[in-house]
């Protein structure tokens, strides 16, 4: 929903606070604004704007910004996971892929450089081009090398996972299973139903994985195409937003989300390979050791039959069903071609 100049709720004055707070604009001040676009998502406000600074601003300070606000101040026990993202972890994984970040506020807001003139995304429902999807897996393989294992994982850094906690957490999901099927009926296939029953009440092996610390790192949690932006040039590296969503995990869920979740059964059979190999060699670059692609192939494929977890959370949220449907058909499709039966 594009939004209207007059809904602007903060001031040059306002943002000036909030970059000198933050320490981004030690002298000076922003002048004046002037929004470009507002765009209302389900849970925040993105406000596009031209900033004009005094002459005692610093000389690299962006024009163009982009201000994000929740529409409801989360409570302090979430603590702004993306807030959280931008202060503590987004310094260590650098730019790209993390945006800059000029300012975060404790209400949530957060103040980025506006990309728009040099980076896009695909339009949906349009796939990225393979070499678009190469960049995207070397954004993750840098967040992902870059916590690899690190002490700081569910110490300073996320939660740590246990049993009873990823238990209680697939179980909550699981109880939607029967309005889920009820509500669609016949057009979930008797096979369909057959895997969901299965795996629900399977020892649920593909999420307890996680009470394992090998392999552990940070990752994205929303790894779809619309969270990337990639060089319009076509040359140089794409970055990642919307980080509301960062835990601790295997990588290769981000790339099970990426791919497994999203694509189409021709599509994934034909790139799903090339591309996890090409994320392996980039993760080795970056220094990680001992985890070689069969490791990387079979978390990949836990991850795939944890996808179906996903088109459940987005019936109960109440997402129409053209945001769930495809993704309901391409989980099934992943996982029986992945053969994931045997994971359980």
């Amino acid at each position: 929903m594009v939004g209207k100049p007059e809904q602007l709720t903060f001031t040059a004055e306002t943002l000036s606070h909030w970059l000198h707070h933050a320490g981004t604009l030690p002298s000076g001040a922003v002048t004046d604004l002037h929004i470009e676009l507002e765009i209302e998502t389900t849970t925040s406000n993105l406000v596009f704007v031209t900033a004009a600074y005094s002459a005692e601003a610093p000389a690299d300070l962006p024009r163009r910004l982009a201000i994000k606000s929740p529409f409801i101040t989360p409570a302090l026990s979430d603590l702004q996971n993306e807030v959280q993202f931008y202060r503590q972890l987004a310094p260590d994984i650098g730019m790209p892929p993390s945006v800059r970040c000029l300012a975060t506020v404790e209400d949530g807001t957060i103040v980025l450089e506006d990309l728009r003139s040099t980076h896009d995304n695909p339009p949906g429902p349009l796939p990225a081009s393979r070499s678009e999807c190469e960049r995207a897996l070397e954004a993750l393989a840098r967040v992902h090398g870059q916590y690899w294992e690190a002490p700081s994982l569910g110490q300073t850094v996320g939660k740590p996972h246990t049993t009873e906690s990823l238990t209680s957490m697939v179980q909550g999901i699981a109880a939607h299973l029967p309005a889920f099927m009820d509500a669609l009926g016949d057009a979930l296939s008797v096979e369909g139903r057959n895997v969901y029953e299965r795996v629900f009440s399977s020892s649920l092996k593909p999420w307890l994985r996680l009470t394992d610390q090998r392999a552990l790192t940070v990752i994205h949690g929303d790894a779809h195409t619309g969270n990337f932006l990639f060089p319009r040039s076509g040359d140089g590296a794409a970055f990642l937003i919307d980080w509301q969503l960062w835990h601790i995990d295997v990588g290769a869920r981000d790339l099970a989300f990426f791919i497994a979740l999203n694509w189409y059964p021709s599509r994934r059979r034909e790139l799903e390979v090339p591309l996890l190999r090409h994320y392996h060699e980039r993760l080795m670059a970056d220094g990680v050791k001992n985890y070689s692609f069969d490791d990387l192939w079979l978390d990949y494929r836990r991850g795939a039959v944890r996808n179906l977890t996903i088109p459940i959370l987005f019936w109960k949220r109440g997402m129409k069903p053209e945001g769930w449907w495809h993704r309901l058909e391409c989980v099934l499709a992943a996982y029986h071609d992945l053969k994931c039966e045997e994971l359980l």
